[in-house]
Parts: C-alpha cells; structure tokens; sequence
C-alpha cells in the first residue's frame, strides 16, 4: 500500500482557526498532526511507501526524520486536485503494477492502524471501489482509497465526499463510504478542536494534546467555549 500525503505550506495552514490561535500556534499545531500522522502511517505494517507532497522545508525535514519520501508540489501541479492527481499519474507511471493508493490529509490527530486496516481490508475484498472515509458532518474525504485500475478524478474542496461519490457514478466505480470514529475527526475550525480537546480518549494524538497543553490553549479553548456558551444563553 502506498500513502499520499499532500501538505499545504505550514505557515499558512489551518487559517479557519485564525480566530483562536496566532499563526505562529496554528503551524505548531499544524506540524504537531502531522507528526501524529506520521507516527502511526509509519508504524502501520502494510503500509509501503509514504510520499508527502509538498515544497515546505518543514515537509523536507519531517521525511528526512521518518524515512519517507517527498515529492515537489511544483513538479506535480498547481493545487491541491492537481498536485494529488499528478503524484497518482507517477505512480501508475513508475509503479503501474500498484493497485490501491490511500490519501490521507495531515490534520488527523487520531487517526490508527485498526479504523486504517478496515479500510485497507474493505479495499482488499472490494479493490476496484472508490473507498472513503467520510468526516463527521459526512460532507468532506478525510481518507480516500483509490483503486488505480479504475481511477476516479479527485476532487477535494466543498462537499468532497458527494463530488468524489457523482465522478465515480458516471464512470460506472463503485463507491464505499466509512463511518469511522476517529478518522472522521478532522482539525478545521475552533468547534472540531473543541471537540478533540473535549472527547480525547487518553491515547492517540500524543503530539497534538501535547502541544496544546504546554501553550495553555486547551485552557484558552475551554474559556471561549464558556464565553459563547453564555453570549448564547444571554440572547436566548
């Protein structure tokens, strides 16, 4: 199995968080999940080859820590479906007897090997499916397992999940959808860290919780989720 792991720059990442954390802690907080990320793809046996996608020198480092390889955006397209869709177009170029990729996104603090081998065993039993897993309002991909004979055009961005879902139906690919508790868990707004922060089991996402305990900012989360919690009550 490989995995793709395209990687926005760093500084810039996360900005739908602007609104509780500065940009300094929203890119410690972005490499933080990465390195979460990293940690269990890299531990996940049947996993191959790990190529992240990107041209920030963090991205450089980080593959040089791991071991993994990583492949310049600029090289591959313009844009996160472009760069995805050139790195795939390598690989059935280079490795044509390769038969599932996963796409797996940086901001995944939770994710494991258990709910990663389901999808890997659904694709196992079911390799010509587009398989997906679904975030938790079931609109975005948050893990996408590409069947690479019967390759679907990618299409991240608003309502991923039934874009992904419409181009496989017209090209007669099946398409599997994961509810899955913690791969669903994706970082994108002050609300879903709330969450994480809120619902943390006590395992996984070891650097994540870690960073944003010694930044005080689960302190600062649970203050602002007070504060609207009594701005609402007050409107009420």
């Amino acid at each position: 199995m490989w995995v793709l792991l395209p990687l926005k720059d760093f500084v810039k990442a996360k900005q739908r968080l602007s609104g509780c954390l500065n940009v300094a802690e929203r890119r410690g907080l972005f490499q933080a999940m990465v390195e979460d990320v990293l940690d269990e793809l890299v531990s996940t046996d049947v996993i191959e080859r790990i190529v992240l996608l990107s041209d920030d020198p963090a991205a450089h480092l980080l593959a040089t820590c791991y071991g993994v390889e990583c492949w310049s955006e600029r090289e591959l397209g313009q844009g996160l479906n472009p760069v995805i869709e050139g790195a795939l177009d390598r690989i059935a170029h280079t490795a044509p007897t390769i038969s599932q990729v996963m796409v797996v996104h940086g901001d995944l603090p939770l994710i494991n090997a258990v709910e990663l081998g389901a999808m890997i065993d659904a694709g196992s039993h079911d390799p010509d499916s587009l398989i997906i897993a679904a975030d938790r309002g079931e609109q975005g991909s948050n893990v996408v397992l590409m069947p690479m004979f019967a390759r679907v055009p990618v299409r991240y961005g608003p309502d991923s999940l039934a874009a992904h879902q419409q181009e496989a139906a017209a090209r007669g690919v099946n398409t599997v959808v994961m509810r899955t508790r913690w791969l669903a868990m994706d970082i994108d707004t002050r609300d879903d860290l709330t969450n994480l922060v809120m619902n943390y089991p006590g395992e996984g996402a070891e650097r994540t919780m870690k960073y944003l305990r010694q930044y005080g900012l689960v302190q600062r989360l649970m203050v602002m989720r007070d504060i609207q919690a009594d701005v609402a009550a007050a409107a009420q």
